[in-house]
């Protein structure tokens, strides 16, 4: 059975028009880097995907448990202080299926904040479809 970052990488290949060059990461050298290049703009995604939504509007989404390991907040904070950088992003999709775009210069604060916090930080504000609202800010 496929995980959860696996079934929002499958999502976002389906959704993505075939310009989106996006080049799933494996790597195992570079420790906190992002899980997904997109060729055509050099920016790079790190994918997250939740268990669960939280009861309580003041508990974080993701948390330490499912949030970026510190590696990957080191990552796009590095990135994000460089002036010539590409852009990094990180995209949560909740498990009922919601889709929030952050920019990479918040992953050391993503970890601790509620959902309704991160739906107020988002970049993406869907106009047509969610899916296609990402896409036109990654290309």
């Amino acid at each position: 059975m496929r995980k959860k970052e696996q079934l929002l990488w499958d999502a976002l290949k389906r959704n993505a028009p075939e310009s989106l060059w996006l080049q799933r990461v494996e790597n195992v050298v570079g420790e906190g880097m992002p899980d997904v290049y997109i060729g055509a703009t050099g920016a790079w995604l790190e994918l997250k995907a939740p268990p669960r939504i939280p009861v309580r509007d003041s508990t974080p989404l993701l948390g330490a448990q499912d949030g970026l390991r510190v590696s990957q907040i080191n990552w796009h904070l590095k990135n994000a202080s460089i002036l010539t950088a590409p852009q990094s992003y990180i995209l949560i999709r909740t498990t009922q299926k919601e889709l929030l775009l952050l920019p990479g210069r918040l992953a050391g604060i993503v970890n601790t904040c509620s959902l309704s916090a991160l739906r107020a930080a988002k970049l993406n504000q869907a106009t047509t479809t969610e899916w296609d609202e990402i896409v036109r800010i990654l290309q």
